[in-house]
């Protein structure tokens, strides 16, 4: 909750609000509201979700919280949003030119990824991360494989389509992105060398 208060402000400034009218939207003193944005007090459960109702973000959200749980993700990228918040899962990476993908192919789960300096690596997609993929072995564009989530069963494609961007970035069936960096350095030269959660 260190960062609530200058999530705050910046919600209340972005509306061009002043404390006091903060204040008595929210039926509190503008010296409440102070005292949130300087870290002197935090706001209580009830006046959090008040506080997300009227800047319209989740508490999750308004408490800093920087990443969506599993199933938020898993749903978000099964359904395909596109307006899902790609800094929510930034990740530090070293600073550098990096080389840029050139070819990318989707393995039941992995991706395959040609570099311009003609180096092979792995990826494990992100849409099969934290869970256990039960496909079957057999590769190609258009297999499908079943995947137990639960009780239900679902099918994917295994077969994608991908864009790689003059950036660098690589883009998956239009929802899934991934950056140069992450492409590089989360990348493995083996497939046996990426680890399952």
């Amino acid at each position: 909750m260190v960062e609530i208060g200058a999530k705050i402000k910046e919600l209340r400034e972005a509306k061009k609000m002043s404390q006091k009218d903060l204040a008595d939207y929210l039926n509190v003193t503008p010296q409440a509201v102070s005292k949130w944005e300087r870290k002197k007090s935090y706001p209580d459960l009830d006046m959090l979700v008040r506080l997300s109702n009227y800047f319209q973000i989740s508490t999750d959200e308004l408490l800093g919280k920087s990443k969506p749980s599993f199933l938020a993700s898993f749903f978000s990228k099964i359904k395909g949003e596109e307006n899902m918040d790609k800094s929510i899962a930034i990740k530090k990476y070293p600073e550098g030119k990096v080389p840029k993908a050139v070819n990318v192919e989707n393995m039941a789960g992995f991706l395959r990824i040609t570099f311009d300096n003609d180096e092979i690596r792995y990826l494990r997609s992100h849409l099969f991360e934290g869970m256990i993929d039960l496909f079957s072995p057999s590769r190609g564009k258009g297999k499908r494989g079943p995947l137990m989530f639960g009780k239900y069963n679902s099918y994917n494609w295994i077969g994608s389509q991908f864009e790689i961007k003059e950036s660098g970035e690589v883009v998956l069936n239009g929802t899934d992105f991934y950056s140069p960096e992450e492409l590089w350095y989360d990348s493995k030269e083996h497939i046996n060398e990426i680890t399952y959660p």
